[in-house]
């Protein structure tokens, strides 16, 4: 059939596709503007065309344009709901968002419709980890490896999923496929060092650490895994300047701002000291993450700065714990009950202090009015103190290795009403189990000296001299406060044995021994300052130190910075390292203990007074110097807490010169040793008890957590 005259001069409408292939070329060389006026060409002459849509939408997210984006391809998968590539991209655009729900239920029906797709795998798998549902994202990864064995980003996606789920051993496995399919992957490297530390294998983990930086030096997360491994090996003098290299790569980096303060502090190397620390608070003020709280407490921070640091620390930990806390959602019964169900939770229940100074108010309550279990995530070292703390509990739970999800399913299944953190901000802490809320009342108690910061735990249990009433406002939990001490310690501990004479210990035989046997980090300029005065106004004195770490540079460099402040280097003492009770035993070589300021001396403070050492403090304003003079007022020998350095210096002079008066002191210290609270593990345990009941009491009447001052027993 002819045309009609009048359509033979009517332009035909241009081939979609053919627009289409030519928006397509121009987004593959990264011409996004051409690109974009073929997309919209193309939806000019026809507004439903799928690809188009797409297309468009992956190049608004190029762009930035997040709502554009989710527009078109959401549109896009209306058009075509059996667009796998657009549900897939849809998902990404989502997560991008911050909608992972949808980003789920995306990818969730990508793979409805085309199971064989190993990257909406791997990507759901990713969204799984983020929520917490480690079995779920193992399962995702896994079958992206397996539909695609050489998918190298998967494979390390699933060896971390596994060690994030306690599985480090099976973790291996697709670690190494990564590294025999991409050699010269730095992340699967660093994954291997990952895998290698929670295995307990530091030499081979800062073997792989330092490959991973070797591939990709400019890596600033790299060259802190790097460090952290060194740290964790000991090998403290090439640990700090390896921290330092992270910061100079990543000013902002708040692991390696941590880092190389505690190390510097830990090596007494105080050359740029000033830098660091100023760094580190810097870093608080302006909000930083990954900035660490506990070597905050070591720094002359004021008790408001210390709430900063540590709320900071524990608002990262909730936020990445708040998609599992919400999963989860433990759910608790209020009530009266027959019996209260109290739990202890710690890394440490094995030869360390939180075993030994514990383990007697485990054994000491009252079985009639409390359950009482324990749950520890460290390790086992089959020694007795871990027995006796094992036998201390009505029911004790080894969740070494278990993701924090089941380990929260576990207490909330167990019953738990109020569980207690004896760690805190400290070293292997199992804060991301109380983020997530599995008992109704949580406790902060003994294993951090200062708050949490976090809204997941609602008490913290001092005494009134650590954190006076003025500063309530400074912890993020409602203070307990015990009568007479927060402090607890075993009544049954080991006894001194008897040292070797002071020849063998390097120590003078008639001069006085002033004795420091803090761990280094809490050894500051200022205090040196101080001790050093001292050593100089009393002839013959040494100061008696130990040294945590004999093969770093920590000797030399205390010693050299004594020389700088006058005072030779053999007048600066090394104790050697001895078991527990030659370690106690070695207090009794000295004669008065200096202790350090802002970080006091804590158990061992209570070690040395347990021995019969003198200790003279100075507390500051916050709850981590004040530990040792709550202990001095409750052993009745308040003139050893000094009101400033001044003091302390005048009166460390003036025992060192009066023997007498020394003698009395030690006479003094041992028959209030035995009629002190101090030591009374039962009576500190009643007060305890006295304070759970009160928690409990308050939450069972639908109250919120409150201040509460604990009578003392009459």
């Amino acid at each position: 059939m002819a045309d009609r005259p009048d359509d033979k001069n009517k332009p035909h409408p241009p081939d979609s596709n053919v627009l289409l292939q030519t928006a397509l070329e121009h987004h593959q060389s990264g011409q996004l503007e051409p690109a974009a006026a073929a997309y919209e060409n193309v939806l000019a002459h026809a507004p439903c065309h799928p690809d188009a849509l797409h297309l468009l939408g992956v190049l608004r997210y190029q762009q930035g344009q997040l709502d554009t984006a989710l527009a078109l391809l959401g549109e896009a998968v209306e058009q075509a709901p059996d667009h796998v590539d657009a549900w897939c991209n849809l998902a990404l655009v989502q997560k991008s968002a911050g909608n992972v729900a949808a980003a789920e239920r995306s990818l969730v029906r990508a793979l409805a419709i085309s199971p064989a797709q190993p990257v909406a795998h791997n990507n759901l798998g990713s969204l799984l980890l983020a929520r917490g549902d480690l079995q779920a994202a193992i399962n995702a990864y896994s079958e992206a490896v397996r539909l695609e064995p050489g998918y190298v980003e998967a494979q390390v996606n699933l060896a971390n999923a596994l060690l994030l789920a306690g599985h480090a051993g099976q973790a291996l496995a697709p670690c190494r496929r990564a590294l025999d399919l991409q050699p010269d992957l730095a992340a699967a490297h660093a994954m291997m060092g990952s895998l290698r530390a929670t295995l307990g294998d530091d030499a081979a983990a800062t073997a792989c650490f330092r490959r991973a930086l070797e591939l990709a030096p400019d890596s600033a997360e790299f060259a802190c895994n790097l460090a952290s491994s060194l740290e964790s090996e000991r090998k403290w003098d090439q640990a700090l300047p390896m921290f330092d290299r992270a910061v100079q790569m990543d000013p902002d980096c708040g692991p390696a701002i941590s880092g190389a303060l505690m190390v510097s502090r830990s090596l007494c190397e105080w050359q740029d000291l000033a830098g660091r620390a100023a760094r580190f608070a810097d870093g608080v003020r302006r909000g930083l993450p990954g900035l660490t709280p506990f070597i905050y407490l070591a720094e002359p921070s004021t008790a408001q700065e210390e709430l900063a640091c540590a709320a900071l620390w524990s608002r990262d930990i909730a936020a990445r714990m708040a998609p599992l806390r919400k999963t989860l959602d433990f759910r608790f019964q209020r009530g009266p009950k027959d019996r209260i169900t109290i739990a202890y939770f710690s890394y440490d229940f094995r030869r360390h202090p939180t075993a030994y100074t514990k383990v007697g108010l485990f054994e000491n309550h009252d079985r009639e009015r409390f359950r009482v279990l324990g749950y520890c995530h460290g390790p086992d070292d089959d020694s007795d103190i871990r027995r006796r703390v094992i036998g201390a509990f009505d029911e004790f739970r080894d969740v070494r290795g278990w993701p924090p999800g089941e380990v929260a399913r576990r207490i909330h299944d167990d019953g738990v009403d109020i569980l207690i953190d004896l760690k805190g901000h400290t070293l292997s802490a199992p804060t991301e189990v109380f983020a997530l809320r599995p008992a109704p009342i949580q406790v902060n108690y003994k294993g951090y000296p200062g708050t949490m910061g976090g809204d997941f735990v609602d008490y913290i249990v001092a005494d009134e001299f650590v954190v006076p009433p003025s500063a309530l406002d400074t912890c993020s939990e409602q203070v307990i406060y015990l009568p007479e001490t927060y402090w607890v310690d075993d009544s049954r501990r080991a006894r001194p044995a008897d040292p070797p004479d002071r020849a063998q210990l390097g120590l003078p035989a008639s001069g006085f021994v002033f004795c420091c046997f803090n761990n280094s980090y809490k050894i500051t300029p200022e205090m040196l300052d101080v001790w050093c005065e001292i050593l100089r106004a009393v002839p013959g004195s040494v100061l008696w130190a130990q040294n945590s770490n004999p093969d770093s540079g920590l000797a030399d460099n205390l010693r050299r910075e004594a020389e700088q402040r006058g005072v030779s280097a053999e007048r600066i003492v090394f104790a050697p390292r001895r078991p527990l009770e030659e370690y106690l035993g070695l207090f009794r070589a000295a004669d008065l203990f200096l202790d350090a300021r802002p970080y006091n001396a804590h158990t061992t403070a209570s070690d040395a007074l347990w021995s019969g050492l003198p200790v003279l403090t100075c507390p500051g304003e916050t709850f981590a110097s004040r530990v040792a003079g709550s202990l001095l007022r409750t052993l009745g020998l308040p003139e050893l807490v000094c009101p400033s350095l001044e003091a302390y210096r005048d009166l460390a002079v003036t025992l060192a010169r009066e023997p007498r008066r020394m003698t009395e002191l030690r006479q003094r210290l041992v028959v209030q040793r035995e009629r002190s609270p101090l030591y009374d593990t039962a009576r500190l345990t009643r007060h305890m008890e006295a304070a759970y009941e009160f928690m409990f009491g308050t939450y069972a009447a639908g109250r919120p957590p409150a201040h509460y001052a604990v009578p003392p027993l009459s």
